[in-house]
């Protein structure tokens, strides 16, 4: 009987034991579930912050609208940064890394990770009105962000010139495989000295709106000794005389025939301008005044006609523009060409070679296969192109050509300022900027926002603004025209630090712990102990500069006009150019 009562009532027993032990196994599942979702998290964590791999973009689907539009630029994929993600990356730097373990080693995309998801990072392009700086190391993608700006420029049917002293193929073939996409193959220009056989022919000096414009262009690549350099001032001066001549002669002044002009002397041309200018006064018998000896020799002719022009034209029809022109020819000749000794080795290299009818292209005869261009035309045609200043083979060169085709720019700005109402825009990359900078180039940056001209200018450090302008204050005022920053990796301190003093600052929050004991000294055996803790509030950059020396490759801050701060990272575009 007690059997049958003990059996009867196990069922019942097991039951009480259940709903007594239930509120314990309630918190044991949930203990459990909260430690898996913080496995979780730990390991969405851990995901996040290892380097991500690199993601590719066709460029059809670039240009096909999706990504970009006329008033947005596509610029990778990101978010924003701000003092709270701030925080978290200085809070990681100091003791996250302690709770990884043996995984720190491989974290180095954590910066990238600091927050929890990214979308399309698409920025206004107002923001690129009031140009853009881009620095980075070797290899941190500047090609790379550059290809993803001009192939969208190209789609918005924007001129887009590119100045590239290293003549980098891939950046090429993307502007090349745009314009073929969008269905113009014929935008595309292509100029470049190491393959004089498939780049077109261009004059430099076809667009100015003042004679004088010309010989400062040319002075302005001269190696210069300090901004009283009498050698550079002397070499304009006399630049300036020999365009004046030329232009009076209704001749278009190019490399090459100021080149002659400068070595041969002036004779010749004076000798032509004042017999044009005698014939057209009136004076057809100036050949019987000066005699049948004066037929023999240029300098002697030259002599006879100028004796001839200051006796009989002068006070009745003076020709003011030829006065410089005179008193170069009256100038001693061994001074002279001591003074312009730096001046023709340049024009040398210009003008000679291979390198000779591109930029002179009355030197060869026009065909279909080259044709001849100007940077007037390819604005107005709303066309791309690059230049490849073959900087790699002939560094001098190099930097000479892209400064001319630069000051060209500046000329063509100054007259779209002046005479244009409505300019469309027009999109300037250059690459390895510091090698082509000059007081043009500067010009550009102070006022081509009023012509609509953006500029794009890549470098590795500042220091290379400093070493080409010769001067830190030149290249602070280089600097502070460019609003758009956008800082790939960097290994230079110093750029790090101006970089990083350049983003807005924010205040965040530090916990100090302390702890001490101390002994009596008459007894030993008694001792005090105090541990604290303190919440300190400090001031730091937005953007430590340490981070900017940790960015992976393709992964970038940038820093807007209007202050705000993100952080990205950058497609690789296909295509099948």
């Amino acid at each position: 009987m007690s059997v049958w009562i003990w059996l009867s009532w196990a069922p019942m027993r097991e039951k009480m034991i259940i709903k007594e032990t239930l509120p314990f196994q309630s918190l044991a599942l949930l203990g459990g579930g909260y430690r898996l979702w913080g496995g979780l998290l730990r390991i969405r964590r851990l995901k996040r912050l290892r380097e991500r791999p690199k993601s590719f973009l066709k460029l059809e689907t670039l240009i096909s609208g999706e990504l970009m539009s006329d008033r947005e630029v596509f610029m990778g994929r990101g978010f924003s940064w701000g003092r709270e993600t701030t925080q978290q990356a200085i809070d990681f730097q100091r003791n996250g890394r302690t709770g990884l373990k043996g995984n720190a080693p491989e974290i180095k995309g954590w910066i990238h990770g600091m927050h929890a998801s990214e979308t399309p990072l698409r920025l206004p392009l107002q923001a690129l009105d009031g140009h853009l700086l881009l620095v980075g190391t070797t290899g941190s993608g500047k090609t790379r962000f550059f290809e993803l700006l001009i192939a969208q420029a190209i789609a918005r049917h924007e001129c887009v010139i590119i100045v590239d002293p290293k003549g980098d193929r891939e950046l090429m073939e993307t502007a090349r495989a745009t314009c073929l996409a969008l269905g113009h193959p014929d935008r595309f220009v292509y100029f470049h000295p190491g393959f004089p056989e498939s780049s077109v022919r261009i004059n430099p000096l076809r667009n100015f709106n003042r004679a004088s414009e010309l010989a400062s262009r040319i002075a302005g690549i001269l190696p210069s000794q300090g901004p009283q350099d009498p050698f550079k001032a002397f070499s304009q001066k006399a630049l300036d005389n020999v365009v004046q001549g030329l232009l009076l002669l209704g001749v278009r002044p190019s490399l090459h025939r100021i080149r002659m002009t400068l070595e041969r002397g002036p004779s010749a041309l004076i000798v032509e301008i004042l017999e044009a200018h005698f014939t057209a006064q009136g004076h057809a018998d100036f050949d019987q005044s000066i005699g049948p000896l004066k037929r023999k020799g240029s300098d002697a002719r030259a002599k006879a006609l100028i004796h001839y022009y200051y006796a009989h034209v002068m006070a009745d029809h003076p020709l003011p523009s030829i006065d410089g022109l005179l008193s170069l020819f009256e100038h001693d000749r061994i001074h002279f060409g001591k003074m312009i000794a730096s001046l023709l080795p340049l024009m040398n290299m210009l003008t000679t070679g291979t390198l000779g009818p591109l930029l002179s292209p009355e030197l060869k005869p026009l065909t279909e296969d080259q044709p001849q261009t100007h940077l007037g035309r390819i604005i107005r045609k709303s066309q791309v192109f690059y230049c490849g200043l073959d900087s790699l083979s002939d560094a001098s060169v190099g930097s000479a050509l892209g400064s001319i085709l630069l000051a060209d720019l500046a000329s063509i700005a100054g007259d779209r300022y002046n005479y244009e109402s409505h300019p469309k825009p027009i999109n300037v990359f250059v690459d390895e900027a510091a090698e082509v900078v000059n007081d043009p180039c500067i010009q550009l940056l102070n006022k081509g926002r009023g012509s609509k001209i953006r500029m794009t200018l890549a470098t590795q450090t500042f220091a290379d603004f400093s070493a080409r302008t010769g001067s830190e204050a030149k290249a602070r005022q280089i600097l502070g025209n460019l609003n758009t920053l956008v800082s790939l990796r960097i290994q230079d301190a110093e750029t790090q630090r101006y970089i990083a003093e350049s983003f807005p600052k924010v205040r965040i929050h530090t916990l100090m712990r302390t702890q001490g004991t101390a002994t009596m000294s008459q007894n030993p055996a008694f001792y005090t102990g105090n541990i604290g803790e303190r919440l300190i509030e400090e001031e730091v950059d937005l953007v430590p500069s340490a981070l900017l020396g940790q960015l992976p490759d393709l992964e970038y801050f940038v820093r807007l006009p209007s202050g705000e701060v993100y952080k990205g990272r950058l497609p690789i575009l296909e295509h099948h150019g």
